[in-house]
């Protein structure tokens, strides 16, 4: 028989999990039927989407830890169903974060893009990786528990796609920040006009510290994802896979922060109904982002002096 991992505190675990998740959820559907107020009605839009595939993450992940609170067990169980939920809010987790890529890149100078980062490619990965989720998922139904899954040849692969999808992402996330933030850094070198480098400032901050927590965050599910598959192929103990602390290094943070951060730092006017004034004269906002952006695409970016 196939060890379990189980490591005990799952109970725990998954009370925090439904808090957490259910938090996120609640000021998704928020965002999402907010936004439309605010911005003449739009429902669609990238901010909204945004929100939109949190909020499928969230109602997809939830399951999971429900099962762990009633059942205080995980890898041991045979709901291996609210697994596959799980799979596919994986899916849904990285369709959320490609539209944040999406809306950086359109932030960015044309002579600037880069290919793999470009819409049409993020949706061509977002595809492919919701098919491999759709695949495990109807396979994870048909293993008697979750562990069994787990142990199985497709999910090594899984894991290892995922964890490259996790650097691919972020990578992202760090290059389109920092395409950003160059002309910032320059345009303020160069600025006389207080208001505007204030403006200028704020905007770096901001871009430095979701790019900071993403680098982090990022690296964080790597490493633990690449250890998950070390110890369910035995290469050291599996002492504490799958307790409290696994969990907050493997899920919570990677998950929860970079997305909570994205929700404050980009969206937090929209989501309390709050617009910042921009002087139109003297910098170009870009209509996709909401705490505004430099677009060296855009003639007359800045007045100096």
């Amino acid at each position: 028989m196939t060890d379990c991992f189980d490591g005990g505190h799952h109970a725990g675990t998954g009370i925090a999990g439904i808090v957490l998740f259910t938090i996120v959820l609640l000021v998704s559907i928020l965002a999402i039927f907010r936004l439309p107020l605010l911005e003449k009605g739009k429902w669609f839009e990238p901010k909204q989407n945004y929100f939109w595939f949190v909020a499928f993450t969230c109602i997809l992940d939830v399951p999971r830890y429900w099962m762990m609170a009633l059942d205080d067990t995980y890898t041991c169980s045979s709901k291996t169903w609210t697994y596959s939920l799980h799979l596919l809010g994986n899916a849904a987790f990285f369709s959320s974060y490609s539209i944040i890529c999406a809306m950086w890149q359109d932030s960015v100078g044309a002579g600037k893009k880069i290919f793999l980062f470009t819409k049409p490619v993020l949706a061509f990965l977002n595809v492919l990786f919701l098919l491999l989720c759709i695949v495990g998922a109807g396979l994870c139904v048909t293993y008697p528990t979750i562990i069994a899954f787990f142990t199985s040849v497709f999910y090594s692969i899984y894991t290892i796609i995922s964890a490259g999808k996790n650097v691919f992402f972020f990578s992202m996330i760090v290059w389109s920040g920092y395409s950003i933030l160059k002309p910032l850094q320059e345009a303020r070198a160069h600025g006389h006009d207080e208001m505007l480098n204030e403006r200028f400032r704020s905007i770096m901050i901001k871009l430095l510290s979701l790019m900071v927590v993403c680098a982090i965050t990022g690296t964080l599910r790597f490493l633990m994802l690449l250890t998950k598959i070390a110890i369910l192929h035995q290469k050291f103990s599996g002492r504490g896979y799958t307790g409290p602390f696994w969990w907050l290094l493997s899920d919570f943070i990677p998950r929860i922060i970079p997305t909570v951060s994205f929700m404050i730092i980009m969206f937090g006017s929209l989501l309390i109904g709050r617009h910042q004034h921009r002087p139109s004269k003297l910098i170009s906002v870009d209509k996709n982002m909401e705490f505004g952006s430099v677009s060296e695409s855009k003639e007359s970016m800045i007045a100096f002096g």
